[in-house]
């Protein structure tokens, strides 16, 4: 399944991208989506780094990550990855902060309520999508 189709089904935006991901990687693992979850709506609705981005990175380390903690050389190699990846999602999407990219801090049940009004989920729907596209093109290096 695609990231969006997470997305329809309810799961938050780092869920749902973390998922979509993982198909893309052929990862299955009890602990998707469930160690996404706290990162919703920036990191426990605190409006920091957007979801989608958050469970991008998480992705690239499901495929890069080191696993010996002396493999320097491979924990750079990821950091600049990652760096770039934010760079390039930055540039596409104009912030990395959920609070930036949908108007609002989703802490409140104001905020949440402004959220449902104004059907800002759609607008996260198109978020993950694009996270999604631009993380496939890192989850294809080798």
């Amino acid at each position: 399944m695609t990231s969006g189709e997470y997305h329809d089904q309810g799961f938050n935006c780092c869920e749902s991208t973390l998922q979509g991901l993982g198909d893309y990687l052929g990862v299955k693992s009890d602990l998707i989506p469930s160690i996404a979850t706290g990162f919703g709506g920036g990191i426990g609705h605190t409006g920091g780094v957007c979801g989608a981005i958050t469970g991008a990175v998480m992705a690239l380390g499901i495929k890069y990550g080191r696993r010996d903690p002396q493999d320097k050389e491979k924990r750079d190699w990821l950091y600049q990855k990652v760096e770039n990846f934010l760079q390039d999602a930055e540039k596409e999407l104009g912030s990395l902060n959920c609070r930036d990219l949908i108007g609002l801090t989703l802490n409140t049940d104001e905020a949440m309520k402004i959220y449902r009004e104004k059907n800002l989920r759609k607008k996260c729907h198109q978020i993950i999508e694009q996270v999604e596209k631009l993380a496939q093109t890192y989850l294809s290096l080798d």
